[in-house]
């Protein structure tokens, strides 16, 4: 069951990393719409998404605000200048991944990859 339950936060995880890079591609941002197609969810759980990674980064702006539907995303920002990680974070990445199956070995590495290509540039 536990298996099951770390899949369960890896795919919520991992969801929310590709709607920021969504945000941050579409220069109107997103609706709950898009969020709701992209990811084939509820609106609540679209909500919950946004409110996600609002709470997490600070940075996103409500975009172009015509007619009733509202969009969210990122104005004047760099993947730099919103997801900054430290030696420490991949340190613990790499530690965690020494510890869990050899199933998600390579989505993993994928993900500290990325973690340190993005604190480089």
């Amino acid at each position: 069951m536990k298996n099951k339950l770390d899949k369960i936060r890896y795919s919520r995880m991992s969801d929310l990393l590709q709607l920021i890079h969504i945000m941050m591609a579409e220069p109107k941002g997103v609706s709950l719409d898009d969020i709701m197609d992209e990811f084939n969810v509820s609106r609540r759980t679209a909500e919950r998404m946004r409110d996600a990674v609002i709470s997490i980064l600070p940075q996103v702006d409500v975009v172009n605000i015509q007619g009733k539907v509202k969009r969210w995303g990122f104005v004047n920002y760099s993947m730099k200048e919103i997801v900054r990680f430290t030696d420490k974070e991949i340190l613990i990445m790499e530690v965690i991944k020494h510890n869990i199956k050899n199933a998600i070995f390579t989505e993993i590495d994928s993900i500290i990859d990325k973690m340190k290509i993005l604190r480089e540039k």
